[in-house]
């Protein structure tokens, strides 16, 4: 009896019957442009992202934020302050490249104008972002420390290197 019963069910074309939401003729096909890659902005990916885990009920929009924040946005800023205070000079001219700047504070080749080859834009550009997920999502008073701690640094350390590149290239 159980074995004609599950027969007769899996018979039915309903059975296999599965919803979708892209038309295929190959089900290991991707598709060809996601939703991620159409996104232009950082800002606009970062908000579909955050407003589609406030829609799904099976997901906690303030884990959501919290792993973006952890997993990408600190570690970010982090890297790129590295990456800062690591950079070197280049000449706004021939683009020669100095790891120090020379005591001259000019180019050796052409005499031109040198400047940083990292931009102070490229370690803020996630601080702003993390603000705001921190102030619109319940995030862990570890995670709001740890982006406090992170925010200090970066200014301590962009005005220190103001400071010393204004003195070096004689810029007040």
């Amino acid at each position: 009896q159980n074995r004609s019963t599950w027969k007769m069910s899996t018979d039915t074309a309903e059975v296999f019957h599965a919803k979708y939401t892209h038309e295929t003729s190959d089900i290991n096909d991707g598709m060809i442009i996601t939703k991620y890659v159409s996104l232009q902005s950082m800002e606009d990916k970062v908000n579909t992202q955050l407003t589609l885990g406030k829609k799904l009920k099976g997901v906690n929009p303030n884990i959501v934020a919290e792993k973006l924040l952890s997993k990408h946005f600190l570690k970010d800023i982090k890297g790129n302050l590295r990456t800062f205070s690591k950079q070197s000079v280049r000449c706004v001219s021939c683009t020669e490249k100095y790891r120090r700047i020379p005591l001259a504070g000019i180019c050796t080749n052409c005499k031109e104008k040198l400047i940083l080859s990292v931009s102070e834009g490229f370690v803020r550009k996630y601080m702003e972002p993390s603000k705001q997920i921190i102030e619109d999502f319940e995030i862990s008073p570890y995670l709001c420390q740890q982006f406090k701690i992170l925010e200090k640094q970066v200014d301590d350390y962009q005005l220190r290197v103001l400071r010393n590149t204004s003195l070096m290239f004689g810029t007040y």
